[in-house]
């Protein structure tokens, strides 16, 4: 015969397991959905390219900006990196944060640029280094 210690336990664990596995099941359906977006975005790809070509238009400076955003430089960083005024830096990386492709990321005190996950999902960054010529830091492909 059991006292109450050791049948209370069981069920506490089965409630833990049957927590733990809905969990797991939420968890497998957001990232069946982020699959489902980025499927459905790339079957559409052409379409958003031509909107990504209208934000760039002929602005290669803007181009090098995006493309060195890699969320790990600051404005200042990347107008050293680029040989670039931060005041131009800076209101680049503003019209494209606009543009809904950039987002600041904070850490501590300091704030970095970095892509929206909409770049590796369609390939922004490979489709404007392959129609500018350049590398994945904005500089001219060797």
């Amino acid at each position: 015969m059991r006292n109450k210690k050791e049948t209370s336990r069981p069920a506490t664990e089965d409630r833990d397991q049957q927590i733990l596995r809905r969990l797991a099941n939420i968890e497998h359906k957001v990232d069946s959905i982020e699959q489902t977006n980025a499927f459905a975005l790339r079957a559409d790809k052409d379409r958003h390219f031509q909107s990504i070509r209208e934000v760039f238009g002929k602005s290669k400076r803007r181009v090098q900006v995006y493309l060195a955003a890699n969320g790990q430089r600051s404005v200042q960083e990347i107008a050293e990196l680029l040989d670039m005024k931060p005041a131009n830096v800076s209101s680049e990386l503003k019209k494209l944060q606009t543009e809904g492709l950039l987002e600041v990321l904070e850490r501590g005190r300091e704030s970095y640029w970095g892509k929206k996950p909409i770049d590796r999902t369609i390939r922004i960054s490979k489709l404007l280094m392959d129609e500018y010529g350049l590398n994945r830091d904005g500089f001219p492909a060797q």
